[in-house]
């Protein structure tokens, strides 16, 4: 795939769908932005895996929101709240929106929640994209304000960290946050969010039998192995991470897709 420095993703526009009414509020068009990739330390590295290096891609701005999911499932209404196998998603997938398979009072500008890792992953199909893998999340989260490695910049740490701990349980609109060195928005602030490799930085019960590098990468006292045991906003991250099956829907957790 050609990439872009920027590029634009294109739903179906919403004020094609009949009966959709505010819910077009939000234009149906996502802006990718390009990183050159590099290196990251991932805070449990694996033996001989102590610096992943990340090649070159693309990851949306902001998360998906409501209005761009909703104009998915309309195109695809296997994907629609009630229709989802059990098995692809649990009981609460889509909680928050109408039962009449509108948004309800759901803001359409805010990110989609209570979305499964499955349905993340086939929205980003969908769109020619995926999830962004762990190294890649954590490359661009990693940045500060002005240097891509925010590390680097005073009180780095303790930003991301009042961001990830002042979360509201009804997230805000997106965009609306400080944007990072590499141009990428709400990365800490409004929701947690999907991975494609989820549950591969600590053990969980469905990782033991997935493969070398999965066994390798269990945590049995929580810090054991960490490369910066004081990094507590990453220490969050990846212990929600951790926790999680694919069919898990959550009011916190939201995706954003890359390429």
């Amino acid at each position: 795939m050609t990439r872009l420095t920027t590029t634009l993703l294109a739903l179906a526009a919403l004020a094609a769908v009949g009966g959709a009414g505010a819910e077009s509020a939000n234009a149906a068009v996502t802006t990718a932005v390009q990183v050159p990739g590099g290196e990251v330390v991932l805070l449990f590295p694996v033996e001989g895996e102590d610096v992943a290096r990340v090649e070159p891609f693309a990851i949306d701005a902001t998360p998906v929101t409501n209005a761009q999911f909703l104009a998915f499932v309309r195109e695809h209404p296997e994907w629609a709240k009630g229709a989802v196998p059990s098995v692809f998603a649990s009981d609460s997938y889509l909680a928050h929106w109408g039962d009449d398979g509108g948004l309800g009072t759901a803001h359409p500008d805010a990110p989609v929640t209570n979305v499964s890792w499955f349905a993340a992953a086939a929205y980003c199909e969908a769109r020619g994209g995926r999830l962004p893998t762990e190294a890649e999340w954590e490359l661009v989260a990693r940045a500060g304000r002005e240097e891509t490695d925010g590390y680097r910049e005073p009180g780095h740490r303790e930003r991301v960290l009042a961001l990830v701990s002042g979360r509201r349980a009804v997230p805000g609109p997106v965009g609306q946050g400080e944007v990072n060195a590499y141009g990428v928005r709400d990365l800490h602030g409004l929701v947690w969010e999907w991975v494609f490799d989820v549950g591969s930085a600590l053990n969980t019960a469905d990782s033991r039998s997935a493969g070398d590098r999965r066994l390798q990468l269990v945590c049995g006292g929580g810090s054991a192995n960490a490369t910066d045991t004081g990094d507590y906003a990453a220490f969050l991250r990846y212990a929600f991470r951790s926790g999680l099956t694919g069919d898990y829907a959550g009011g916190g957790l939201g995706f954003r897709c890359a390429s």
